[in-house]
């Protein structure tokens, strides 16, 4: 399991004038939905994949409803997810109405040991697998840099 990397030059937002830079941007290769979550859950325990897709269908309006309801929600060592507002000001407190709340936002706060588990990530830069290389490991390796478009749809990995 890596985390796979490309190169991405980009100025700095606040100092247009210097010289862009180079960063590593995580690469995602897949988007994985509820029911290839559900089947993998399903490998992993007793749950036939219905079971496991039901389960978490169940999950999500569970958190939906408690959110709603004004709750946070701490599942165990995962995290916590509870809502922030986009609102707007008012000059008077009396002038203050739901009107002023613009966006109803979710926030998932991990946990420490999902932030720890997330630290001991491996990179995988993406040119070097696409060139045939195999470049993994703590992205100390030299190598070419391959300017990337960050818009990309397209998967190179197939």
């Amino acid at each position: 399991m890596s985390i796979f990397l490309k190169a991405v030059q980009r100025i700095n937002p606040s100092e247009p004038d210097e010289p862009k830079k180079w960063y590593p941007v995580q690469y995602t290769t897949k988007m994985v939905d509820e029911n290839e979550v559900a089947m993998l859950i399903a490998d992993e325990t007793t749950l036939n994949p219905m079971e496991a897709a039901m389960a978490i269908r169940q999950l999500r309006k569970v958190v939906q409803r408690l959110l709603l309801d004004g709750k946070s929600v701490k599942l165990g060592d995962w995290g916590t997810f509870n809502i922030t507002l986009n609102t707007e000001g008012a000059e008077r407190k009396e002038d203050l109405t739901a009107h002023n709340v613009k966006r109803v936002n979710i926030n998932f706060q991990p946990a420490d040991e999902m932030k720890a588990a997330m630290q001991k990530a491996d990179f995988v830069w993406l040119d070097k697998i696409v060139e045939g290389g195999t470049a993994s490991g703590g992205g100390e390796e030299e190598g070419p840099i391959v300017q990337d478009n960050e818009d990309e749809t397209e998967n190179p990995l197939g």
